[in-house]
């Protein structure tokens, strides 16, 4: 029996062939493998994501910023791949968020240990395999997280998950920490370069959309006087948002004529108390009547009262803890360049609407600020001037 084996031609023809089909098949196996170790590294950031959105909507990291892009590290979150992809751990990785008013909405960046990552902020339901680069350093990602706001907002808030504390990328905490042990950040929005500690008498301060001016450091304390005078009051302005702060409520005086939005009087119960502390709730109070000598008081009883508590509430619901919400008194005034009654060396801002003070004075009613430069009290109640309420908070 004659047995045939292949030629050499046949052999040689075959090996071709092969290398011809490897040729054409690893790329094509080669990029399979890859696209699906990049599928996996989204899938794990996605994963990350999740777990950053679980914990914000716990609520227990108080993050109602509408200002701020916050920033948080994978490794907060305690998933099985939070800290690793296909191709390495992560060495630098965050989920940044934002709140618009109503919502959140969610992004990513990140690098391995590989250099595998995606060195821009990116939309997490948007994330790509394309998205991925290689040959990327831990500094390209911390240096874009350090600089990157998301959208229109002007400050970032990075977690140190050591402590669960907000710091700003300088490493200034923003924190409040209440009683209960909750994180609440200070929302505030200050001046370029500026911080709380680092603000003046005189610089704007915004919570929200609501705008104060400073007045002064109390130890790590900020006093804060509103911008303009709330709409409240018997004469508000109809076509501006009840009970917060706005440029047309300039309150009045009895010396200008026409329309003065945002006047109110200072008690609609005549709440006062003479000069031994004795209150008289309900009577109308002068000195030529009664004999006494009459002290309108600035407590829970005034009517000006409940306008500067819901205030407080309003703040505190954009998620600023308010310590204080108060009227400014006769002594903080005239620490800001008010002069034996007037104000004429003090500042504009100071002076800029008609306001009452949370300061009693004997035979009075209540000090008053009046927009052409004076401080004034009501020294009968036949005084029929009305002011506007524009509230100091702490913070």
């Amino acid at each position: 029996m004659n047995k045939k084996g292949f030629t050499l031609i046949e052999l040689l023809a075959v090996i071709i062939i092969l290398g011809i089909l490897m040729i054409i098949a690893i790329p094509s196996v080669t990029k399979y493998i890859n696209d699906s170790r990049k599928s996996s590294y989204i899938d794990t950031a996605k994963e990350v994501v999740g777990g950053v959105r679980n914990i914000v909507n716990e609520g227990k990291l108080g993050m109602y910023d509408t200002s701020a892009t916050y920033y948080i590290p994978a490794g907060y979150i305690k998933t099985e791949n939070a800290l690793k992809s296909p191709y390495g751990e992560f060495t630098e990785a965050y989920v940044g968020v934002i709140y618009d008013g109503t919502g959140y909405k969610y992004y990513w960046i990140s690098v391995d240990d590989a250099g595998e990552g995606i060195p821009k902020v990116t939309p997490s339901d948007k994330l790509d395999i394309d998205d991925i680069e290689s040959d990327l350093k831990d500094s390209d990602i911390e240096n874009v997280v350090k600089s990157t706001v998301i959208g229109d907002r002007n400050k970032i808030l990075i977690l140190d998950p050591s402590n669960e504390t907000w710091k700003q990328p300088g490493g200034e905490i923003t924190n409040h920490i209440t009683e209960e042990g909750k994180v609440v950040v200070d929302i505030a929005v200050y001046p370029a370069g500026k911080t709380k500690a680092t603000v003046v008498t005189g610089d704007i301060v915004k919570i929200g959309t609501e705008e104060f001016y400073v007045v002064k450091h109390s130890g790590s304390d900020l006093l804060l006087l509103a911008r303009y005078n709330l709409n409240v009051g018997s004469n508000k302005k109809a076509d501006v948002p009840e009970g917060i702060q706005n440029s047309d409520v300039l309150g009045g005086s009895a010396i200008y004529s026409g329309p003065q939005y945002g006047m109110v009087k200072f008690s609609s119960t005549n709440y006062w108390v003479d000069k031994i502390g004795t209150v008289y709730p309900g009577e109308v109070c002068t000195t030529y009547e009664t004999g006494h000598n009459c002290a309108y008081v600035y407590d829970s009883n005034s009517n000006l009262y409940q306008y500067v508590e819901s205030y407080k509430d309003y703040l505190e619901g954009l998620g600023e803890p308010i310590k204080e919400a108060r009227l400014l008194s006769l002594e903080e005034i005239l620490e800001l360049g008010c002069e034996d009654m007037f104000c004429e060396s003090a500042s504009a801002w100071v002076r800029g609407t008609s306001y009452w003070l949370g300061t009693t004075g004997g035979d009075s009613y209540m000090w008053r600020v009046r927009n052409n430069s004076t401080v004034y009290y009501n020294s009968y109640y036949a005084d029929t001037a009305y002011h506007g309420v524009r509230p100091v908070i702490i913070i």
